[in-house]
């Protein structure tokens, strides 16, 4: 059976991570700017790989077709596979693409710090917005399907220790049978001002994403 990087040569164009890497233009381009060096000892050669790896880091990850967003923040800690399996179909060593995983590791650090403040600065004034008159709030039954491996009990009890969530929720949350191939579906009994309730959707992914919960990839 011919391996995915056999198989690549065959083909054209590499198979990574389960994806069909195109080779357009720009990517012929990153391929050629992405090519280990021979020229020195080993130790020289490694040296040389990571400075390309450095220099090139984010056009590896486009390259990859990772999920980046407007501040060129990686957004998947599994598509770092991805970047592993190109530069090893590259021929880059062992030790240049342990120096990616770093700087993937590291990009999605301060990724996760500036978007735990963003997603915090929010959420503050979604809490000021709490402090108004409840008579013009509105209600609302917020369902969402679950498809995840956590246990519900689990899901419900995270959920309800951030402190926006519980303040909207005004009743304890429930569960009942999910709909397709869901686990369950969860209802949440809500009321709060109507931009509150406009934004339940992402208010809900923020909350997953800030307790560790699956089903919150910001």
């Amino acid at each position: 059976m011919l391996g995915i990087f056999a198989l690549a040569g065959m083909i054209g164009a590499p198979i990574i991570g389960g994806k069909m890497i195109k080779k357009d233009i720009t990517n012929y381009t990153v391929d050629s700017l992405v090519k280990p060096c021979t020229r020195y000892s080993s130790i020289g050669n490694t040296i040389k790989n990571k400075k390309t790896i450095e220099r090139e880091f984010l056009n590896i990850c486009k390259r990859c077709q990772m999920t980046i967003n407007k501040q060129n923040e990686l957004l998947d800690i599994r598509e770092c596979k991805i970047g592993e399996e190109y530069l090893m179909y590259q021929g880059f060593d062992e030790e240049s693409i342990e120096y990616f995983k770093e700087l993937f590791n590291e990009n999605m650090k301060r990724g996760k710090y500036r978007q735990i403040i963003d997603i915090e600065e929010k959420h503050e004034k979604y809490l000021e917005m709490l402090e108004s008159d409840p008579q013009n709030w509105e209600g609302t039954i917020y369902r969402k399907n679950y498809y995840g491996n956590e246990q519900i009990d689990y899901r419900i009890n995270k959920l309800m220790e951030n402190e926006l969530w519980k303040k909207i929720v005004c009743d304890k949350p429930r569960y009942i049978k999910g709909e397709g191939t869901a686990k369950y579906m969860e209802l949440h009994v809500i009321k709060a001002p109507k931009p509150i309730v406009n934004d339940l959707n992402n208010i809900y992914k923020e909350v997953c994403w800030l307790q560790g919960l699956e089903d919150g990839k910001w």
